[in-house]
């Protein structure tokens, strides 16, 4: 593994350079068929399926839960990927390589080629905690996670116009069935602000601040994409809940890390929202998928008076019994519930609201 100085170095110019350029990022092509076109329906019945997963397995039981019953329910569902929301590990686990490829072996089985992860603070930023077996660097495992997950790119076929961003291969997008897909890296512990244990506060700092840059950066780029390929909806996945910061007030050179660290990418989120809603004849819909906490419920408000096209869902996770995965439709011309979820394996809905 590179060496902590060496890789604060590394990392910090290469995340300087992509946001002082705000580059693009490069579409990866594949020549695997696409899949079948679905048969013709109504406009309000057009509309997709797909599985979200994460937080778990917190425990050796979850774990085996996740390989036995829930592992049928989602290759019996059969949806077109599967996205990990983060936190695919317990908070109490040491963070080592071998775990990750174990976690990897697990989640990318499910659905080979057709998996997109989001990382989350349990298997990179929680890493230094005194109370582990064996605390390590942060900043290491963040690197380990992008080799160990981000080395090679999917397999997709080329309509799906899969890219991701340049010095942060996590942050992805793509496009299915009219439907774009955006992963943004942000976890909870604010944003990888606080608790740091085993780094050099300043530099772990910067990169957290040159994450947000890009993440800026991304969203902006994947929201123009959108647009410009015509579609009907927007899904944003991140592991951390948006709406709880370890602070109030923004992220600023003199407080960079009692502050909300969210709170920027919430306006800009909100900002894009908007402009995609507005773009064209009907309103497009948003919809904002993370984990980390409870309840397992839809927020239809999320967007407020600004974006109300802007929907949120927490998904199933964080500690709920038993392991279980979420199944969210995805349906842009029903204008009154474009969204909607409930469990893979339970079949347990939403609660309405997330207060």
């Amino acid at each position: 593994m590179t060496s902590p100085p060496a890789l604060y170095k590394r990392v910090f110019l290469a995340a300087i350079l992509l946001c002082a350029s705000c580059s693009a990022c490069t579409p990866l092509k594949a020549a695997t068929p696409s899949p079948p076109v679905p048969s013709p329906q109504t406009e309000q019945q057009q509309g997709i399926q797909f599985i979200a997963i994460g937080d778990t397995p917190y425990s050796a039981d979850e774990e085996q839960q996740l390989r036995q019953e829930v592992t049928k329910a989602i290759q019996a569902a059969n949806p077109p990927f599967l996205v990990l929301h983060g936190d695919l590990q317990g908070g109490g686990e040491s963070c080592s390589d071998a775990l990750l490829a174990k976690r990897k072996e697990l989640f990318f089985s499910l659905l080979p080629g057709r998996v997109f992860y989001t990382p989350g603070d349990n298997e990179w930023a929680d890493c230094d905690r005194s109370f582990l077996d064996a605390p390590v660097s942060e900043l290491g495992r963040l690197d380990s996670i992008r080799r160990v997950f981000f080395t090679d790119p999917p397999n997709l076929p080329e309509d799906w116009q899969y890219a991701r961003q340049p010095n942060f291969p996590e942050n992805a997008r793509w496009l299915y069935d009219g439907i774009f897909f955006m992963t943004v890296h942000l976890v909870s512990t604010n944003n990888g602000r606080v608790d740091i244990q085993l780094d050099d506060i300043e530099a772990a700092l910067a990169l957290v601040e040159a994450r947000d840059q890009a993440n800026r950066v991304w969203m902006q780029k994947s929201f123009a994409a959108a647009l410009k390929t015509g579609a009907k909806a927007m899904v944003v996945i991140t592991q951390a809940d948006v709406t709880s910061p370890e602070a109030a007030g923004p992220c600023t050179a003199t407080n960079r890390m009692n502050c909300d660290a969210f709170l920027n990418f919430r306006e800009n989120l909100v900002r894009n929202a908007r402009r995609f809603a507005n773009w064209g004849e009907k309103p497009r819909p948003v919809l904002l998928l993370h984990g980390d906490t409870t309840p397992f419920c839809m927020d239809k408000n999320f967007g407020g008076t600004k974006a109300p096209n802007l929907w949120r869902l927490n998904a199933w996770g964080d500690f709920k019994v038993p392991a279980d995965a979420t199944l969210v439709t995805v349906q842009p011309g029903n204008l009154q519930q474009p969204f909607r979820a409930e469990s893979l394996f339970g079949h347990e809905d939403t609660e309405e609201g997330c207060e």
